[in-house]
């Protein structure tokens, strides 16, 4: 996949794609355009950070810290699936949570999450969350008056949880790393998906997430123009499946089940399958 110092060649071809769907960009326009999918301000700002030769927000989050099997701090989620890539704010109340948030905070800044089969319990253990969680870093803690805790975080990768315990300083996870291998190519799923992913969102008044429409500025919603854009810049079916899944209405266990499929082709496929069985719903 290409990163920020490939940002003229990424220009080049958004100028190409729009130009082949009849619409007309400048240089300029495209190099605006491309700042801001990588998070910046405008091409002045991208610049600097090519030529600094620094990592931009957008590579960053791509990157994976190097996760060796262990023990880290745990925190228990109710009702929400988290895939890798987003950056997602989470309210945590309970008392071994908040321990473990500490410790997290105090180490290295980052937390397993696993996933709650069932929202009744209060005090999980190994048996009550799924095996395949989540690795995330902690990138802000917020202490709220009714002593609850706003935690910001980013996901990082799927991890398999093999231990689940609270204990005096909050839940700890035992994990082992998990590989999905080599990235596939897959451009025509990609393709596909991102396609029905974009009358999907339309249909259910859903924002296009911004790996998927930064450059576009949220003016562009055609189907095949999006996803002739986006397949040149993200050649990761894994990662297309995630973003997608991310933002689909399915129940917990479903989405649970698209967590725990490594495949990233096969994952994508099964995201493609749910979007095709609502546009055909509908």
């Amino acid at each position: 996949m290409r990163d920020f110092r490939d940002a003229k060649a990424m220009a080049q071809t958004l100028r190409d794609a729009m130009t082949a769907k009849a619409v007309t960009l400048s240089h300029s326009e495209s190099l605006e355009l491309v700042s801001k999918m990588f998070g910046m301000a405008d091409w002045n700002t991208l610049s600097a950070q090519i030529h600094a030769g620094r990592s931009s927000p957008a590579t960053a989050v791509a990157q994976t810290p190097g996760t060796v099997p262990g023990r880290y701090p745990a925190m228990p989620l109710r009702d929400l699936v988290p895939f890798p890539g987003a950056t997602i704010p989470f309210f945590a109340g309970r008392a071994r949570t908040l321990q473990a948030l500490d410790l997290a905070s105090r180490r290295q800044r980052e937390v397993v999450i696993a996933i709650q089969k069932t929202s009744a319990m209060d005090e999980p253990g190994l048996a009550d969350v799924y095996d395949i969680g989540v690795l995330a870093g902690v990138l802000d803690l917020i202490h709220l008056g009714d002593g609850t805790v706003k935690v910001l975080t980013q996901i990082y990768r799927r991890v398999a949880i093999r231990g689940f315990v609270g204990e005096a300083s909050g839940y700890l996870a035992d994990i082992d790393n998990i590989s999905a291998g080599p990235i596939p190519d897959a451009p025509d799923l990609i393709r596909a998906a991102i396609a029905h992913f974009t009358t999907y969102a339309e249909r259910h008044t859903i924002r296009l997430p911004q790996a998927l429409q930064p450059w576009l500025l949220g003016q562009v919603r055609e189907p095949d123009l999006v996803a002739d854009i986006v397949v040149r810049q993200i050649r990761d079916p894994g990662r297309v499946a995630d973003i997608i899944a991310a933002h689909i209405k399915l129940p917990i266990p479903d989405k649970q089940a698209l967590l725990a499929t490594l495949d990233p082709v096969a994952r994508l496929e099964q995201v493609d399958a749910v979007l095709l069985a609502d546009q055909e719903a509908g």
